[in-house]
């Protein structure tokens, strides 16, 4: 028998939300922020962990690692954020607009 909610659940689970990704610039004590051109999207369960803080932290690390064979360089802090679409919004009603999610130390 199929489970309807179970099926609800996962398409929940699997809706895509686009990262944007921007390296973080201090000069002169002000903090600046330039685009990367790296274009990805991730389930919106991973972000939904992210902005619960209950992801482990190799997911950092392995972000950091894969960051770096896209080319940013080490010692670079690179910003993480959220572009959630309208199909997100109607998941969740919280989840509108761009959030920063984290930075990382590349």
């Amino acid at each position: 028998m199929v489970n309807l909610r179970r099926m609800e659940r996962q398409a929940v689970a699997n809706e895509r939300v686009e990262l944007l990704f921007y390296k973080v610039l201090e000069k002169n004590g002000k903090r600046m922020l330039k685009p990367l051109d790296i274009k990805t999207s991730v389930p919106i369960a991973i972000i939904k962990a992210v902005l619960d803080n209950t992801i482990i932290e190799t997911f950092y690390e392995r972000l950091a690692k894969d960051l770096q064979t896209r080319g940013v360089e080490p010692g670079t802090t690179v910003q993480l954020r959220a572009k959630f679409s309208k199909s997100n919004t109607a998941v969740d009603s919280a989840l509108k607009g761009v959030h920063i999610l984290c930075e990382v130390k590349v």
